[in-house]
């Protein structure tokens, strides 16, 4: 006799069923993953704008530009990551840019549970509409 080969219906039906349950627990973990990792570069870019800001002041003694004005942050330090789709824009906050004094902010394109990013002149960080702790988004 000539034996049959090939799988019966109800055992595609369990291997799509096993597939979905392991891509419904995968996919958010992935998702949180890419999230954190966005959240990490746009803090470390904070960071290299603080460090422009501090040597701006080393050497004009003075965190505003020639026309007594908030500088301008340059080109790779206004954004996050520095190419491809922007997952954070950074900025100085207008009216916390002072003489000696300014506040950074890195606000997400797609707020997420740390919301806003800030960071001012004396290393302090904060975050602006999140329902995270503070160490669970800045890091420990």
């Amino acid at each position: 006799m000539h034996k049959q080969r090939g799988f019966t219906l109800v055992e595609i039906m369990i291997v799509v069923a096993i597939v979905a349950i392991l891509s419904s627990i995968a996919l958010p973990s992935y998702s949180e993953h890419v999230r954190r990792s966005q959240r990490v570069a746009a803090r470390a870019t904070m960071l290299e704008a603080a460090n422009w800001m501090e040597r701006r002041f080393s050497v004009h003694h003075t965190y505003l530009g020639g026309d007594n004005q908030p500088p301008v942050l340059p080109d790779d330090l206004n954004r996050s990551p520095q190419t491809g789709a922007i997952k954070y824009a950074i900025s100085l906050v207008d009216g916390q840019t002072h003489a000696s004094a300014y506040q950074l902010h890195a606000v997400p394109a797609v707020m997420d549970k740390c919301g806003t990013f800030t960071l001012d002149h004396t290393g302090a960080r904060g975050l602006i509409g999140n329902t995270a702790s503070l160490a669970e988004c800045w890091g420990r």
